[in-house]
């Protein structure tokens, strides 16, 4: 029997108008995820908007905010099959001022696709939404030089955009850059390869989707802890933590460690949605009863005892600032870490990514939509590890407390001692 491919989960990034929503269309198009239906009413909303054929970005711009404006404001996602394998592609919006949607759509993404207008070139838009993947743990990005048509399949204009952004990924240590000329309008190098550009002998924007490497698979145990459940079982009072895993497999009999606290037991039964297993592993949704009645709270984090994450109160961390209030220092805030409150203060501000020369310069503030590096100190400890090693205890959410909105994203790259 053939060895299933892993499932992709990618995201389309790019500046407003660069074309995310039309490439999106135009895959499923040609590679026959629409149904009937779908394409009668894409054909009907593109005769009312004038359009001479049919517009397949109305398949994935369906707000009507977005079909007024012409722009992707929400993260549409749609699931389809690249020649073997299961594809989720999420389209991101691209205006600036929906960075903070555009981030939610890359955290967890496996790959990206980054469209570039040929005839506009690389903007600050594109260069953030390159340094946000890098910063997200993106591996690979799929350069897809798009409208290539407008500049009459001008070879010289696409190596010219594919060395700036793979001299952009290089500067800040980011993903590697695949670059494609294409037509998402017209399908050209999207499923085929197109005699509209006889000098390009790389592959085709599905063929990279199929052969993208595996997704790294994360495999230490960790369940951060959503619901202490109590309840009578005869004479016996039963209390199981349940959660979702986020990495790695646990096993009946397996020693545990939940974190901050450091208290230790072992796992005397597992359920899952009421049928009992001796083992389960990411990303099921589970109930662990422990041997030992040991003190467990929701936002705790349980692990193996061999394998433990790291809890400190102190990090140097990757943020994006969101928020159009700057952020200046020291800024109390709270930290959101899956179902995990806890107050904070960003102590030092070291720098911003400039994005015209992609370099780190030193600031004392971030305004909205800036990349930085900051210190964040925690009242009390959390349980982290580094972004690069573990997405899910290596990310966090900085909340103001006065409006409770999000206002940074946070990648962390070192854990602290102190």
């Amino acid at each position: 029997m053939p060895v299933e491919t892993p499932k992709l989960h990618v995201v389309a990034v790019g500046s407003v108008d660069d074309g995310k929503s039309t490439l999106i269309g135009r895959l499923l198009y040609e590679t026959g995820h629409l149904r009937g239906d779908e394409i009668e009413a894409v054909e009907e909303a593109s005769r009312k908007r004038g359009r001479k054929g049919i517009d397949l970005a109305l398949l994935t711009d369906g707000l009507r905010a977005e079909r007024e404006q012409g722009i992707t404001i929400d993260v549409a996602y749609r699931s389809f099959d690249a020649n073997g394998r299961r594809i989720l592609l999420g389209d991101a919006p691209g205006h600036v001022q929906y960075t903070r949607n555009m981030v939610t759509a890359a955290a967890g993404a496996d790959a990206a696709i980054l469209l570039v207008d040929a005839k506009n070139g690389t903007t600050a838009q594109t260069r953030r939404h390159l340094a946000i993947c890098g910063m997200l743990g993106v591996r690979d990005v799929i350069a897809c030089v798009n409208k290539i048509d407008l500049v009459d399949y001008d070879e010289a204009r696409f190596i010219e955009i594919a060395d700036e952004l793979v001299a952009s990924a290089a500067q800040i240590d980011g993903p590697r850059i695949t670059a494609i000329p294409l037509s998402a309008l017209n399908g050209v190098n999207l499923t085929e390869h197109s005699p509209e550009t006889p000098w390009y002998d790389g592959p085709t924007v599905l063929e990279v989707l199929h052969d993208l490497d595996p997704p790294v698979i994360e495999t230490a145990f960790r369940m951060p802890v959503q619901w202490v459940i109590r309840h009578d079982e005869g004479t016996h009072d039963i209390r199981g933590l349940a959660g979702r895993i986020d990495s790695g497999a646990v096993t009946v009999g397996d020693e545990i460690v939940a974190l901050p606290s450091g208290a230790t037991s072992r796992i005397a039964r597992i359920d899952v949605l009421g049928d009992e297993r001796e083992s389960a592993s990411a990303p099921l949704s589970v109930t662990l009863h422990l041997e030992d009645d040991i003190d467990v709270s929701r936002g705790d984090v349980i692990a193996l005892a061999a394998e433990p994450p790291l809890v400190a109160t102190r990090i140097r961390a990757t943020v994006a600032w969101l928020d159009e209030q700057p952020l200046t220092i020291p800024a109390r805030l709270e930290a959101r870490q899956s179902t995990r409150t806890v107050p904070v203060i960003v102590e030092e501000l070291h720098e911003r990514l400039e994005l015209d020369t992609m370099e780190h310069v030193p600031t004392d503030v971030l305004e909205a939509n800036d990349l930085g590096v900051v210190s964040i100190l925690a009242a009390q400890p959390l349980v982290l590890e580094t972004y690069a090693d573990n997405r899910a205890l290596g990310s966090l959410m900085l909340i103001d407390p006065a409006t409770n909105r999000s206002v940074a994203a946070v990648m962390v790259s070192n854990v602290l001692a102190g």
